[in-house]
């Protein structure tokens, strides 16, 4: 299209602007039919090296200001940043000139930009992303995190980000590329999402300095990632941006910059145009020398770049000219591209591509800097981003089954926004400012409110037996984790809600926390449920901001919930400590047995676990699992955070980012740890007290498979000068050989090895946080006899295994001094006037027979953790009987549980009518004898509330399926849609299917 055409649409467009008309009037002529996507990349030349020259702005979602801030460009007093003036700029500049290209990335602001903008100007963007001048790269709502965002919340912020760009410009604007350019870190399932994604290509910024130098060195900075198994479509073309994200040191031409602008009036004694070009080519030619190909990219931006965009394109426009001006001298050719453009050039050049298979964790910017500190930075903060991720599942299974109807108005809408936000990489990983962490939190919270309030309208609605009976009011206790709620402590009687939010029917142990001696429980026939009251845990009451009369919970086992459903349990204060059923047989019980000053070992036991504790240290130290015993130790350390003033790499402090230990050696925090056991019918308890700012209760169901420990961490003490990171460490005799297992965002395993990387020959310099890595479910270790144990996590922690044998989890961190990487503040979390106190959940696990498998236990119980039971709770003054009568007291979703080894991913609705479903083998190949083989899912007549008019399979963001770019070295299997019977679907092993479905209510 002739360049005049956009120039005086531009010149139109500011003048209107200036006058107040908002109006842009039509310029006559033929309008030629928009060619998009790779069609519209610049023409390179052969034989020269060509400098793919890209625009754009990183515009962190929250960091050292809150998104609002940065949006409207308040508080600047902290960061000069407006990205509204951003957009605002840049798109008059590339209405100027169709050669000027721009990069998008986060559609959180931009979606904020655009609904401010009129009709008129709406059309101009319209036609610069038409025209390959606007191009979205990535577009998620953010650039999420790789190590601690778990894989739901990716797939979710990609997949709100993408369909609004979808919705909006349609298939011209569908993003082949996504960068990951800040990230501190890249994971093997980001890739794989990212490739099922139908992305053609993955640039990275961060990569550990040895590994890059390395890869310069080799010319490997561009490969093919086979993210998952070879051939199951989640190979990446990945390459490594030269200079992270920034431009070439000297060519800033940001209004806040002071490098020199390109002076090019020869008469002017500021005439710089010769030097500029020459230094510019000596910097192509160095980066040149560690890529591949003939072509290279550069990008021109930073942080919040761009407010003032002139004064970045008329510098470019210059160094573009007057560099190509000596092509043929210097055999450089300089062109504004953008990152797909430059995938579409590399993908000619018919090479053969070295293949990666490991990540890209740990992350080192230099020798005393491993990026491992947020991998648990903020843990209160990242646990609640996993509680409310599983809340908004629930949500939305709740809104499909019963609406069906999405929307602006949808409730659900504050939640998945915030959620989204959350995952941005100075969001989940715990390092932004304080004020802006606070903001983060304000976010969830209203979108769990709104969550709450939606199911609270379901129940009102479908819990009456008749039209005619007065709906009911459930609330939710926001406070559970602190064992409080207001209803189960000072209500006689109350009916509690569980929603099931598992596809497969599930028997869920519910604690509730209460004040009373004795309480009955029934079910939904009027029987009594066998339950349990025991004391809090030690450290419970002394929680800062605890608002509780509670002194025990009431335990019950909820049993067969139905899938995608839920059960209702009729519950009153008793007078009589014990209760029986119609056949003499205890059911209720408000005894416990207390076993007090020990000087023999304790143990306590279930069918399949025994754990014992020694007598005089109070400690764990023996596991007998399926009558096999192992030597297991538990105790919680603490390593002192180095402090230093970041002069130096030497001088590097333990921060926010970065964790680094002054020494290598952890201290006990007690050798003695002070013990109470409480016995019962459903659970056994061991409460320790390590100190007075450390507590945990060490717990065991019954029947279940899994030994728990709900530990109480802080304030951690200060007062010696001393910043802390607080481990737990489970130490076996098992001889592991240097090797461990993580996951990989929740999903993948990952091997490990103890100072080793598989990519390059590391030189230690950080032997423990050298070592460290992200985990978002769970790590395990194992020996050559087949035994293994491992640990599911409720958060994101960082998790290493320094010696054979052990298993160390990070808990929690209070530092002194900034690392010196931006945020500006140490990490010394307080609330109520003292240091944060955090409460969480870990989750012994272990197979120790030579014939068995420890992967069902962690995938099952990794999954139960992330789609906990959603509570409700409405008190009454009707009998059981009465209510039973008014309200009904179950409902299923679906008419059958799916197979053990299928998650239903996603279930949410999507357009009126319409459903996205994702179903998900949750197993690897070969990882279990069974449950790792393929599986059908047949969906005829599988939910209770409508019927499947129609299914049409989508990529993992609900987008059309596109066949990818291919390259050469990549085992890439065609992503058309596979054969399927009407309604059933195959899945392979770690394999994620999307489907629309359109349904219709059951009469």
């Amino acid at each position: 299209m002739n360049p005049g055409y956009f120039v005086l649409q531009a010149v139109l467009l500011i003048s209107q602007l200036a006058t107040g008309d908002r109006k842009v009037p039509t310029v006559q002529g033929k309008r030629t039919k928009a060619i998009c996507g790779y069609d519209k990349c610049p023409v390179e030349k052969p034989g020269v090296i060509n400098v793919h020259i890209v625009p754009h702005s990183h515009d962190d979602v929250g960091w050292l200001k809150t998104v609002d801030q940065y949006y409207y460009g308040s508080n600047n007093s902290i960061q000069a940043a407006a990205v509204q003036y951003i957009y605002d700029t840049v798109i008059v500049e590339l209405l100027k000139d169709s050669r000027r290209r721009f990069v998008a990335v986060e559609v959180a602001f931009f979606w904020r930009w655009w609904k401010e903008q009129t009709k008129a100007i709406k059309t101009a963007v319209k036609r610069l992303v038409d025209n390959g001048q606007l191009e979205f790269v990535g577009a998620g709502w953010c650039m999420n995190d790789e190590a601690t965002a778990y894989y739901t919340d990716i797939i979710d912020q990609m997949t709100i980000g993408l369909k609004f760009i979808n919705d909006t410009f349609g298939e011209c604007a569908r993003p082949k590329t996504v960068w990951q350019i800040d990230p501190f870190g890249h994971s093997k399932e980001q890739a794989a999402l990212f490739a099922l994604m139908d992305f053609d290509g993955l640039f990275l910024g961060r990569i550990d300095y040895q590994d890059k130098t390395n890869r310069k060195y080799s010319k490997t900075m561009e490969m093919i990632w086979e993210a998952g198994h070879p051939g199951d479509r989640t190979s990446l073309f990945t390459g490594i941006l030269y200079n992270n994200y920034s431009p070439p040191p000297g060519f800033c031409f940001d209004s806040y910059c002071s490098d020199q602008p390109i002076v090019d009036d020869s008469h002017s004694p500021e005439y710089n145009v010769k030097t500029r070009v020459a230094d510019f080519i000596k910097y192509v030619n160095e980066a040149a020398s560690a890529y591949a190909t003939n072509n290279i990219l550069i990008t021109m931006g930073n942080d919040f770049n761009y407010q003032f965009a002139i004064s970045w394109y008329k510098n470019l426009d210059k160094l573009i000219r007057y560099v190509n001006k000596g092509t043929s001298r210097s055999g450089i050719y300089a062109f504004y591209s953008t990152p797909g453009c430059y995938l579409n050039s590399l993908s000619k050049a018919n090479k053969e591509w070295p293949i990666k298979e490991d990540d890209f964790f740990p992350y080192a910017s230099d020798p005393h800097a491993y990026w491992t500190g947020y991998f648990t930075s903020r843990p209160s903060f990242k646990g609640n981003i996993r509680s409310t991720s599983g809340l908004l599942q629930a949500c939305k299974q709740m809104s499909a089954i019963f609406s069906h109807k999405s929307g602006p108005s949808n409730p659900l809408v504050l939640l998945e926004r915030a959620e989204a936000v959350a995952q941005h990489h100075d969001a989940v990983t715990g390092t932004a400012k304080q004020h802006v962490t606070d903001d983060y939190v304000r976010r969830l919270h209203e979108g769990a409110s709104s969550c709450y309030h939606s199911i609270a309208k379901i129940y009102s609605r479908i819990l009456p037996q008749e039209d005619s009976t007065q709906p009911v009011h459930f609330r939710h206790c926001h406070y559970l984790n602190v064992s409080q709620c207001q209803i189960t402590e000072h209500e006689g009687r109350f009916v509690v809600n569980i929603y099931n939010q598992l596809s497969m029917e599930e028997s869920l142990y519910i604690r509730l926390p209460i004040r009373g001696k004795s309480y009955v429980v029934l079910n939904q026939e009027g029987e009594e449920v066998l339950s349990q009251i025991v004391p809090l845990g030690p450290g419970v009451k002394f929680i800062p901001g605890r608002n509780s009369t509670a002194t025990s919970d009431l335990v019950f086992l909820a049993e067969r919930l139905p899938a995608l459903g839920f059960r209702s349990y009729y519950i009153m204060e008793s007078k009589t400590v014990l209760r029986k059923n119609k056949a003499g047989a205890q059911k209720s019980s408000s005894k416990f047995t207390r076993v007090g000053k020990y000087s023999e070992d304790v143990s306590i036991n279930n069918e399949r676990i025994s754990a014992k504790f020694d007598g005089e240290t109070g400690k764990l130290h023996e596991i007998v699992i399926d009558g096999v015993a192992v030597t297991l130790s538990h105790s919680f350390l603490y390593y002192k955070g180095m402090s230093g003033n970041n002069s130096r790499f030497k001088f590097r402090a333990s921060g926010a980012y970065i964790f680094r230990p002054n020494g290598t050696d952890a201290d006990q925090i007690s050798e003695v740890v002070k013990l109470n056991v409480y016995t019962g019918p459903l659970v056994s308890e061991v409460h320790q007290v390590f100190s007075p700012w450390l507590t945990q209760v060490v717990r065991l169901y019954k029947g279940a498979p899994y030994l728990e420990f709900d530990w109480i961490c802080g304030p951690i003490p200060i007062r010696d000068g001393v910043g802390k990171e607080v481990v737990s460490r489970f130490t076996t005799d098992l001889h592991s050989k240097s090797i461990f297992f993580t996951d990989s965002n929740g999903r993948q395993i990952v091997k490990r090895k103890r100072d080793f990387r598989p990519t390059w020959k590391l030189n230690v310099t950080e032997p423990t946080s050298g070592n460290y890595y992200p985990l978002n479910s769970f790590m395990y270790i194992g020996d050559s006899f087949g035994r293994r144990i491992g640990v599911v996590v409720d958060r994101a922690e960082g998790g290493t295994s320094l010696r054979d044998g052990e298993l160390e989890l990070m808990i929690h961190r209070r530092l002194l001094f900034d690392d010196a990487f931006g945020v500006g503040e140490a990490l010394n979390e307080t609330e109520f006037g003292e240091g944060l106190v955090v409460r969480g959940t870990k989750y012994l696990i272990g197979n120790f027979s030579s014939g068995g498998t420890i992967s069902q236990h962690y995938r099952q119980l990794a999954l139960k953790v992330s789609k906990k039971p959603v509570l409700s709770f409405a008190k009454t003054s009707l009998s059981f009987s009465q209510w039973k009568t008014k309200y009904k007291f179950e409902f299923a979703g679906l008419k059958r549980s799916l197979p053990a080894n299928v998650n239903l991913l996603t279930f949410e609705p999507w357009e009126t009518g319409k459903i996205l479903l994702r179903l998900e083998h949750i197993y690897q190949k070969g990882e279990h004898p069974s449950l790792s083989k393929e599986v059908t899912v047949s969906l005829e007549d599988l939910f209770t509330t409508f019927s499947i008019v129609s299914m049409r399979e989508l990529n993992l963001a609900g987008g059309e399926i596109h066949d990818r770019m291919a390259w050469n070295g990549m085992k890439l299997e065609k992503t058309h849609l596979r054969k399927h019977d009407y309604l059933e679907v195959n899945l392979k092993p770690m394999e994620i299917r999307t489907f629309l479905l359109t349904v219709e209510e059951k009469i």
